[in-house]
């Protein structure tokens, strides 16, 4: 049975849907919109810029009023439900750009030297990836290292995101040879020694709290008499080397490493002295690598929606029968959506297209209002009505604009930056998010659709 509306719906599906390029939709027309596009900075190694998504300031989650007696337990709760959410924030955003590069093979501020993929040399799983607080900020930071390249495209990034400011930054980038200490240290090995000497060049990078990025501090690399007894056509200068041992340290101070003759000049006591001073007692850290997959980071979006759901459901009384809650909780949220309006309201489902099974809808006095597609990751459609208490993500057919956006920014939605049709909103770009849009007349909902999102897949 097809009525009024169907057209609509598979109109707005054919600009929606297209996953890969364009399934983002357009923008409310005031209030709720992304921010703009923010340009950052990149220390280490590249230079370079990126572009990030805003989302809103976590805020405190309470339990309600609480009695004065409780206030400090209350307020404890809410600390705690807050930083819970917020460290649930970066991590989802991080899902986003891991799905990009896994997906699109694309980093978000800037291009992947893809050729060993594309030949088939390895997979990206060969990659890595961790979510540590590395520069100690409180803040996690995302590490990428892509090693599955050519000498040139091999890279290891930080990049950290602050939800509150919703701007992501490039904070390191260098060739992935690196250690990393607790003194906000990384010491990145070259990835050539083009040097005279057998040690095994490198840098150290310091952490500025004032930047929030990684500063070259030093440079060191020698020069071995065996190797070659004459530099820049000047002997070894034997008078300098006091241990007799053949070698002399170079060691740079700052962001510029020197290969001029005079700044070899330093034993292996004075490099000695000079490293555990800067390092003084400085411990490994270990990161926690895992392989860069899907199912490595496949919690980060749905963590960070449920803890929304269960937030915002805190502030209503009708979340039993939410369709979109369904998307979080089950693997087939069609048929669990289906078992529940059959069952609770006797709502009627039908097949209409008997050559395209993946279609059924839901018949209210014969009238369709709802509508299922079991095709890609599924969609459902709510139209013309409301029925019960039956609502996707708190809004419903009738309800107002205004209020379905306030209704849907509390679950995490925002407008979709891809501009395809009114009223489209996504959680998040990558892997486990989740797209709605609305069709409206007089400023009143009419028809609600909902589906799972990737804008990096198709």
């Amino acid at each position: 049975m097809k009525k009024k509306g169907s057209s609509l719906k598979q109109g707005i599906v054919l600009l929606c849907a297209v996953s890969i390029l364009l399934v983002g939709c357009g923008e409310k027309e005031t209030g709720s919109e992304q921010p703009g596009i923010e340009p950052i900075e990149q220390t280490g190694g590249e230079s370079g810029n990126t572009f990030v998504e805003g989302t809103e300031t976590p805020e405190l989650e309470g339990t309600g009023v609480p009695d004065s007696a409780d206030t400090g337990n209350a307020d404890e709760a809410a600390t705690e439900n807050a930083q819970i959410l917020y460290a649930a924030q970066v991590r989802h955003y991080y899902g986003g750009i891991l799905s990009q590069i896994t997906a699109a093979w694309q980093l978000p501020d800037g291009e992947l030297d893809t050729s060993s993929l594309e030949n088939g040399f390895g997979r990206m799983s060969d990659n890595r990836f961790a979510v540590a607080d590395i520069d100690g900020d409180g803040r996690e930071e995302l590490i990428v290292c892509y090693a599955n390249a050519s000498m040139a495209g091999m890279m290891e990034i930080i990049y950290d995101y602050d939800p509150v400011l919703g701007e992501l930054k490039r904070e390191f980038t260098e060739w992935p040879m690196l250690t990393y200490y607790d003194n906000g240290v990384i010491k990145a090995e070259a990835s050539h020694n083009h040097t005279h000497g057998e040690f095994w060049p490198f840098a150290l990078y310091q952490y500025e709290t004032e930047s929030d990025s990684y500063k070259q501090i030093a440079y060191v690399h020698t020069w071995d008499k065996e190797i070659s007894d004459e530099y820049e056509g000047q002997s070894f200068p034997e008078e300098l080397d006091a241990d007799g041992d053949g070698t002399l340290f170079s060691i740079s101070e700052g962001a510029e490493p020197s290969y001029e003759y005079e700044s070899y000049k330093y034993n292996q006591a004075d490099y000695e002295k000079w490293y555990n001073e800067i390092m003084d007692g400085a411990q490994e850290i270990i990161i926690p690598y895992q392989p860069l997959e899907y199912e490595s980071y496949a919690d980060f979006a749905p963590d960070y929606l449920k803890l929304k759901a269960e937030a915002a459901g805190r502030e209503r009384a009708d979340t039993a029968d939410d369709l979109g809650l369904l998307i979080l909780s089950e693997d087939r949220f069609l048929n669990a959506a289906q078992t529940l309006l059959s069952e609770k309201y006797g709502v009627e489902l039908e097949q209409p297209e008997p050559n395209f099974e993946e279609h059924t809808v839901g018949l209210v006095d014969g009238r369709e209002v709802f509508s299922f597609t079991a095709l890609d990751a599924g969609d459902l459609s709510y139209s013309g009505e409301k029925v019960g208490d039956v609502t996707i993500f708190g809004i419903y057919p009738g309800i107002s604009i205004d209020d379905a956006w306030k209704r849907l920014s509390a679950y995490g939605f925002y407008a979709s930056p891809y501009g395809e049709v009114e009223n489209c909103l996504i959680t998040g770009e990558g892997f486990g998010n989740i797209s709605i849009w609305f069709s409206a007349e007089e400023n009143k909902v009419t028809q609600i659709t909902v589906m799972p999102f990737c804008a990096f897949a198709g």
